[in-house]
């Protein structure tokens, strides 16, 4: 019997563990798949720019499609949580930016000694982030 993994599974199976960032990043690129819509035409891809370097990213590829093999991922890094997402061919696109308050809930997570408490905060972090009403993770514009 074969049973299809749901988005989720998906991501983590790609990106290969359970993390923060990770979580962040799926909230984003939902945001971003409701925000745009339909692709505008066929061929149609979608671009994807991240003003930082996170885990995050895996997320995009495997939930947006947008891979850094294809050129449709790419980072310019200025340590900013920036997200900018566009179709080819159109002019509009949107930009999503995470609350500072999100990120005050990861600095330091990834310094704890012992695997147990590691673990727990990663949780903690992670139905944190899922479970934060919209406006309060993060902004979205149209550009």
């Amino acid at each position: 019997m074969c049973v299809e993994k749901t988005p989720w599974e998906q991501v983590i199976d790609f990106h290969g563990h359970t993390c923060p960032e990770i979580a962040l990043g799926y909230r984003v690129a939902q945001i971003a798949m409701r925000e745009l819509g339909i692709r505008p035409t066929p061929s149609s891809e979608l671009q994807v720019t991240a003003y930082t370097q996170s885990c995050a990213l895996d997320a995009f590829q495997v939930l947006n499609r947008a891979t850094y093999g294809r050129g449709a991922l790419r980072v310019i890094e200025k340590e900013q949580p920036i997200y900018h997402f566009k179709y080819t061919g159109t002019s509009e696109g949107i930009k999503i930016t995470i609350c500072p308050e999100m990120l005050e809930r990861l600095v330091g997570i990834h310094e704890y000694t012992s695997t147990r408490e590691r673990q727990n905060h990663y949780l903690e972090a992670i139905q944190f982030l899922m479970g934060t009403e919209e406006h309060l993770f993060c902004t979205i514009q149209r550009v």
